[in-house]
């Protein structure tokens, strides 16, 4: 059981299905507002939930703590003064974060007591799957000239993440950041954190995945999952950085085989991350999804 507003629980599988059903009723196209997200990276953020009038609560329970858009629509005016009182018990600076432009337009636009603030680093850059999968056009030709010399030179395999790989995929993973240093950079260091939940919890969680092998070793791992009703979300993308061309293979490799049904591809965010954003924005993005910042008055 969820407990109610001020009690919170940690998030963990036994919250999963009263989570989803939230989603299911009140869909946010942010990609924080998806429990695959939130698990995976429940341990560095130290994620809790909460019911307040029949609405879904998500708190960040690390400094500086914060609340995450409200997952509902009862009493929004209400339980907005409810949780700017609990977060003033908790912190000097109140704020919600990650609140989706669509909530703030509906019920946010017309207070005069909020100041709502954009979150540009946090800002979900959005695709058309099928541009992607095909790189069709003179917008996408470096992309696919960098896939066609890499297919030139290499013979490499696509496979659809299996239960049975998840032991090789975790050593991929733990070889990438012993090359990278994750441990000295706490944002890649959350991340392989976050990675390695996903793949410890491949069955349990509705994700999908996919890798690129090579001479019998993988060299490229995508997770991701439906998200909404017509959009495929990246979570994870990672590649052996040495082999120029791959991260564009496994990219459009992972969308031909897995993302059947979809409309859009959701890349999530940049961080504000140089070149995270360079490559980001380098793939054409139809959209970003904004959101916001929300302070008390």
């Amino acid at each position: 059981m969820v407990p109610v507003f001020p009690e919170f629980k940690a998030v963990d599988l036994s919250v999963q299905e009263i989570f989803n059903d939230f989603l299911s009723r009140y869909p946010l196209e942010a990609s924080e507002y998806n429990f695959t997200n939130i698990f995976a990276f429940r341990k560095a953020y130290n994620f809790k939930i909460s019911l307040l009038h029949d609405n879904l609560i998500i708190l960040r329970d690390t400094k500086p703590v914060s609340v995450f858009c409200p997952v509902g629509n009862s009493q929004i005016s209400g339980i907005l003064e409810e949780i700017c009182s609990y977060l003033k018990t908790r912190t000097k600076d109140p704020y919600l974060e990650r609140v989706p432009e669509s909530f703030v337009k509906t019920y946010l636009k017309a207070r005069k007591n909020l100041i709502i603030e954009e979150e540009r680093d946090h800002f979900d850059y959005v695709y058309l799957e099928k541009e992607l999968a095909q790189l069709r056009g003179n917008k996408f030709h470096d992309k696919k000239n960098k896939i066609n010399k890499f297919k030139s030179i290499y013979q490499y395999q696509y496979q659809t993440l299996t239960p049975g790989l998840i032991e090789e995929c975790i050593a991929f993973e733990d070889d990438w950041c012993e090359k990278r240093e994750c441990g000295k950079y706490p944002g890649l260091e959350k991340e392989q954190c976050a990675i390695l939940e996903m793949l410890n919890n491949f069955s349990a969680l509705n994700i999908k995945g996919g890798i690129i092998r090579l001479d019998n070793r993988i060299v490229a791992l995508t997770i991701g999952e439906k998200f909404l009703k017509d959009t495929m979300v990246i979570h994870i993308e990672k590649a052996n950085a040495d082999l120029p061309g791959l991260y564009q293979v496994i990219n459009q490799e992972f969308l031909k085989h897995e993302a059947g049904g979809c409309t859009y591809v959701n890349r999530e965010q940049d961080l504000g991350i140089e070149g995270l954003r360079s490559s980001k924005m380098s793939y054409n993005p139809l959209r970003f999804i904004k959101k916001f910042k929300i302070r008390m008055r």
